[in-house]
């Protein structure tokens, strides 16, 4: 079965599309921890992908993942992705 991950910064919206597609449209908290769907999936905390002292726990996380989404905030004007991480 393949695995999606979703990564981004802090609001940038991976909780509510990762929430959306599995057809959940109740409004979105703050990720905390790595959170899995029945098959797998995850959705990252922001903090993760923000903090360079995160990358070793998003590495990690990533391990096993065929697709990987990276989520811009509509509203972010610059990038955030970090050279060389992912």
């Amino acid at each position: 079965m393949k695995r999606i991950a979703f990564v981004g910064t802090v609001g940038a919206g991976k909780t509510t599309l990762f929430n959306a597609l599995q057809g959940n449209y109740s409004l979105a908290r703050k990720t905390q921890a790595v959170e899995f769907n029945e098959k797998g999936d995850i959705d990252t905390p922001g903090e993760y992908f923000s903090h360079p002292r995160w990358y070793h726990a998003l590495i990690t996380t990533l391990q096993d993942v065929d697709t990987l989404i990276y989520v811009h905030a509509a509203n972010d004007t610059e990038s955030r992705l970090p050279a060389g991480l992912l």
